[in-house]
């Protein structure tokens, strides 16, 4: 028992052994492969090395005439006290796009909305009426001169009364009573009434009433017009 055991003992012993020169081995081989590695990179970077360095030489004695080495600390010296400035800034920024993390989820609902809005309006015109609007606009422009437009601004004043009274209620009430009537006297007059006809329409009160306004109106129109100011008088 006692030989047996000691050979078991010794076999465990080499066993272990031999794991661990393999793994010694393996990491040797991993170091010289990293070793390899290494010179490869110095091999292949040295020529790009050397040609940086021959161009920053180039660009410092290119710049030796108006660079000189107290320029280079003067500027040392500036950023190292612009480095407080510098880190604010860079802590705005932070800030800023923190806040710009937190908008966007709220932008992308208002966003949702606008668009929405933006099409809700498309489909009931009012774009195309927009457009419709500045094509009239454009028209209208180049239909006037500058003659036309100094005109305009003389009467501009008596243009907007006259708008004024052509929309008081009466007025609108009557254009409209006169635009119906009109569209109905093609379908009751489509031939000329007789004299008798018209002399009998006389009687209807509404009708006396009518051609006196019309009567006043032709009075309105013949009269004789103020004479224009002259600019003298203006």
């Amino acid at each position: 028992m006692t030989a047996l055991a000691t050979e078991r003992s010794v076999d465990e012993r080499l066993d272990l052994l031999t794991e661990q020169v393999a793994l010694i081995a393996e990491e040797m081989r991993q170091q010289r492969l990293q070793r390899e590695r290494w010179a490869d990179l110095v091999s292949d970077s040295a020529p790009v090395v050397s040609g940086a360095f021959d161009m920053v030489s180039r660009e410092l004695e290119s710049l030796s005439d108006d660079v000189t080495v107290e320029d280079a600390a003067q500027l040392a010296r500036t950023v190292a006290r612009a480095v407080p400035t510098m880190e604010a800034l860079l802590r705005q920024l932070e800030s800023i796009s923190a806040l710009g993390d937190e908008i966007v989820p709220l932008a992308a609902p208002a966003m949702a909305t606008v668009t929405s809005t933006l099409q809700e309006l498309d489909d009931k015109g009012y774009f195309t009426f927009a457009k419709g609007g500045a094509d009239i606009v454009d028209k209208v422009v180049t239909s006037f001169n500058e003659d036309d437009i100094d005109a305009l601004g003389d009467n501009v004043v008596l243009i907007l009364n006259t708008v004024k009274e052509m929309t008081q209620p009466e007025v609108m009430t009557l254009l409209q009573r006169t635009a119906l009537t009109a569209q109905d006297v093609d379908d009751d007059f489509a031939e000329a009434p007789s004299t008798f006809a018209l002399l009998k329409q006389m009687r209807d009160p509404q009708t006396r009433r009518g051609l006196g306004r019309v009567m006043a109106m032709l009075r309105t129109i013949g009269a004789e017009q103020p004479a224009p100011k002259t600019d003298t008088e203006r």
